[in-house]
C-alpha cells in the first residue's frame, strides 16, 4: 500500500473517530463536546487503531465471528496500551470505566470492548471497502498536497497540546503544594471535612497573587481539555485540578472522587 494512501486512510479514519465522540459524548452530555485530544477534529488513536486493524485483520474478512473476536482482542490490547501510555506520560488518567462492569483497572470494559469490534467488524467489511475505492481515485499530486498541509497541521496541534498538559501539570503542582499547606492548618479536620475546608481556600493568605494568575493561565485551552475528558484525573494533583475545574468549568469541589 501506498505511504500517501495509507496517511490519507489515518486522517479519514481519525476524523471519523473524533466525530463517533463528539456525537456519543454531547448526546450524553445534553451539550456540545469538542472530543479529542487534539484541538482540531481529529482523534489519532482511531486512524492508528485503524491502520493496525486493516493491517492485522484484513484478510480474516470471510469468518465474522473470527474476525469479530480478532478485533476484541486487538482494540482492548489498544484501549489499554493508550491509557498506560497516556498516564506515564502526562501523570493523569484520561478516561475511567470504574463505573461499567467487567472493567479493569478503569482502563478498558467489555462494553467498550465489545463496542469497538462491533465497529471494526464494519470497517473492514463495509466502510474500508467504500474509503480505499474513493481515496483511489484522488491523483498522487493531489495526495501529496495533502500529506505536507497535514502533516504541518499535526505536528503544530500536536505540539500545542502536549505542551500545554506539560504546563499544566506545572501549574497543579504549585497550586497543590499551596492546598497542602492550607490543610495543612487544619490537620484534625482536614480527612472527615476536607471538601468543606477546600471551599474557603481563596479566603486564605495561601491564595497568593501567583496561585491566583496559576488558576487564569491559558484558560481556553484547559476549559476545551475538561470539557473533552471529563473523567480527566491528575495522578498527583487532584485536589488541584478539582479547584481549577470548579474555577472554568462551574464543577463543584470534591469531583477528585467520582472523577
Amino acid at each position: 500500500m501506498h505511504f500517501m494512501s495509507l496517511f490519507l486512510w489515518f486522517v479519514i479514519y481519525s476524523f471519523i473517530g473524533w466525530a463517533w465522540e463528539t456525537v456519543l459524548f454531547t448526546v450524553q452530555e445534553k451539550r456540545f463536546i469538542n472530543r479529542g485530544f487534539l484541538n482540531g477534529p481529529l482523534c489519532p488513536v482511531y486512524g492508528v487503531g485503524a491502520l493496525l486493524l486493516l493491517w492485522a485483520l484484513n484478510h480474516k474478512t470471510g469468518d465474522t465471528l473470527l474476525l469479530f473476536l480478532a478485533a476484541l482482542v486487538l482494540t482492548t490490547a489498544l484501549e489499554y496500551l493508550t491509557a498506560l501510555l497516556l498516564e506515564k506520560l502526562f501523570h493523569a488518567k484520561w478516561w475511567d470505566y470504574s463505573m461499567f462492569p467487567l472493567n479493569f483497572q478503569g482502563r478498558i470494559s467489555l462494553i467498550s470492548s465489545v463496542v469497538f469490534a462491533v465497529m471494526a467488524v464494519l470497517l473492514i467489511r463495509y466502510i474500508h471497502p467504500f474509503v480505499s475505492g474513493l481515496t483511489g481515485q484522488i491523483s498522487a499530486g493531489a495526495k501529496q498536497v495533502f500529506f505536507f498541509i497535514f502533516t504541518l497541521y499535526l505536528v503544530i496541534d500536536l505540539a500545542l497540546t502536549v505542551r500545554h498538559v506539560l504546563l499544566l501539570n506545572g501549574r497543579l503542582s504549585e497550586i497543590q503544594s499551596a492546598l497542602n499547606c492550607f490543610l495543612g492548618k487544619y490537620t484534625r479536620l482536614a480527612g472527615e471535612f476536607k471538601n468543606a475546608i477546600l471551599v474557603s481556600f481563596e479566603e486564605s493568605e495561601f491564595y497568593s497573587d501567583r496561585i491566583r494568575i496559576l488558576f487564569n493561565l491559558d484558560r481556553l485551552q484547559s476549559r476545551r481539555i475538561l470539557k473533552a475528558f471529563p473523567k480527566f484525573r491528575s495522578l498527583n494533583y487532584n485536589e488541584a485540578l478539582c479547584k481549577l475545574r470548579d474555577r472554568l468549568l462551574g464543577q463543584k469541589d470534591g469531583g477528585g472522587n467520582d472523577e
